[in-house]
């Protein structure tokens, strides 16, 4: 398949040309690429918009109109995926877990998540296990994203994840985590359900996440 497309799709989120983004993607799909792949080219245009803002040269109205963009193909074109509500992919809660008191990633991440259709529900800093159990519990967030660069940080998450799991919460949400305190064997040492390094890998598996399929069709 002609590789060019993709990069032409890639470039229309870029530069925020929400018609030609639509456009190619319907192209894409008669031309025999699967929804997989047009959604991973999606995610390069916006990984590109996220580095374009992170220089100062987009500001959020950018990255709201890129999103925009997305959640358009995805409701007209990758029909098969459910991405919630309108204007939502999907909620998420994102926390700085106990002993640990650096709130920046935590709060980039939640503000690109929230120009970006999420839904956001921020606990803050230094947060407990069992506080994390009964916010889940009473919010239901679809995901949950932990935070952490101390030491001890990784415990602190895998506490946190196994206190869910007791509450029988664990199921019923995926669990991102990230920091520097944490690697990808990190992560699935603890029980997390993936690790994201930087900003563009977690908004990339956040999407991930809530189209219903995706990573089974990519397999």
């Amino acid at each position: 398949m002609d590789r060019r497309l993709g990069e032409k799709l890639a470039e229309a989120v870029r530069d925020l040309n929400d018609k030609m983004a639509l456009q190619l993607s319907l192209e894409m799909l008669e031309r025999g690429f699967s929804s997989y792949e047009i959604f991973e080219w999606l995610m390069e245009g916006m990984g590109q918009v996220i580095s374009m803002y992170e220089k100062g040269e987009y500001f959020i109205a950018d990255l709201m109109m890129a999103s925009r963009s997305i959640t358009d193909v995805f409701s007209k074109v990758l029909s098969s995926y459910e991405i919630g509500e309108v204007g939502s992919f999907g909620r998420v809660m994102i926390a700085t877990v106990e002993d640990d008191i650096h709130g920046l990633g935590k709060d980039m991440i939640a503000n690109v998540l929230r120009h970006n259709c999420f839904e956001i529900i921020d606990l803050g800093v230094d947060v407990s296990a069992d506080s994390i159990v009964e916010a889940v519990r009473e919010k239901s967030p679809d995901m949950l994203l932990l935070s952490g660069s101390m030491p001890n940080s990784p415990e602190r998450m895998r506490e946190s994840i196994a206190a869910l799991r007791g509450a029988g919460l664990r199921d019923s949400l995926h669990i991102l985590v990230g920091g520097q305190a944490l690697t990808e064997t990190v992560a699935e040492s603890i029980g997390a359900d993936a690790y994201s390094a930087d900003l563009m890998q977690c908004l990339k598996l956040c999407y991930r996440f809530m189209a219903k399929g995706l990573e089974g069709e990519g397999k």
